[in-house]
């Protein structure tokens, strides 16, 4: 028979204070067979471990663990399970478990404490699984396929401005630029940390320094107008977006920069004019879930012009 069972069946017992009778009526069984189970003369049926397991916080695999110990509750045991392991499945696991407690009313103030610990690890996790899948990505090479390189790096930028690491893609990107000044993208990715990092002189420097060898670029384009919004230079700003669009109709961003100044600006009607035209390039386009949000804001806009 397995002892160390039958020694943590006892000492998971003892630590909930259940007697045998409290227990064995807890798992709809005799005392005499969760004796004989605390005993090693006999073992459970294996359909049962899963509810033995849950009755003293613990795992399947913890009955069987010589060091294993009883936790407040389930949810505080996997909690410690997906701190081990990071695997997501773990995380599922630990976060339906403390659901049950939040709806049931059934928590304690440490149980708060310990589930809003468990998303903390998912953030940290995440973090990181992100940062190593864009690298992974940008391993891979920019002539892989460079429009996706391009968007991974800015995607990353953005990552790293999320979490307060604005000053390696600062740092990165100013010393890539100095290397190789002609490449147009060195200049799109440090204006673009320069703009995540909210110092917007410094991107302005960037995109000046930029649009003197890049002037036709829709993207430069863009990105100045949202650095003249930001500054509070809207005429500029202005020029600069519809210079996009007149460059590529494709780069619709110019247009929601846009009607966001113009509403930002008071002027409604004008601006209401720029959702429905970003309206019709959705779905002349084909995107009907994306074009739902943008009637919503362009209603709302059309609300206040008639307010």
């Amino acid at each position: 028979m397995n002892n160390i069972l039958g020694k943590n069946l006892k000492r998971f017992r003892l630590s909930k204070d259940y007697t045998q009778e409290q227990a064995a009526q807890l798992l709809n069984i005799s005392p005499k067979s969760l004796s004989r189970w605390e005993c090693g003369s006999t073992m459970p049926d294996v359909m049962l471990l899963p509810d033995i397991a849950r009755l003293y916080c613990v795992t399947v695999d913890d009955l069987f663990r010589e060091e294993s110990i009883a936790y407040e509750n389930y949810a505080s045991r996997l909690l410690a399970v997906y701190e081990a392991t990071s695997d997501i499945n773990d995380f599922f696991n630990a976060e339906r478990e403390y659901s049950v407690l939040i709806q049931n009313g059934n928590y304690t103030m440490n149980d708060l404490r310990s589930y809003a610990i468990l998303y903390q690890y998912l953030m940290m996790n995440a973090k990181t699984k992100s940062l190593q899948l864009f690298q992974k990505g940008l391993d891979m090479g920019l002539e892989n396929d460079p429009k996706t390189y391009h968007m991974i790096e800015r995607q990353r930028m953005l990552l790293r401005s999320q979490i307060g690491e604005n000053e390696k893609s600062i740092q990165e990107y100013t010393s890539k630029l100095a290397d190789n000044p002609l490449d147009f993208y060195n200049h799109i990715n440090l204006l673009v940390a320069y703009l995540f990092a909210n110092d917007n002189q410094n991107a302005l420097n960037v995109f000046l320094e930029a649009v003197k060898k890049f002037e036709d670029q829709a993207l430069l384009q863009t990105l100045g107008g949202d650095i003249y919004r930001n500054l509070k230079m809207y005429d500029e700003a202005f020029a600069c977006w519809d210079k996009t669009i007149a460059l590529d109709s494709e780069m619709v961003d110019a247009l929601w920069s846009k009607a966001f100044c113009l509403e930002e600006l008071g002027d409604y009607k004008s601006a209401y004019s720029v959702w429905e035209e970003i309206i019709a390039w959705q779905e002349c386009r084909g995107y009907e879930i994306e074009v739902e949000e943008v009637k919503k804001l362009a209603q709302k806009c059309k609300e206040k012009i008639k307010a």
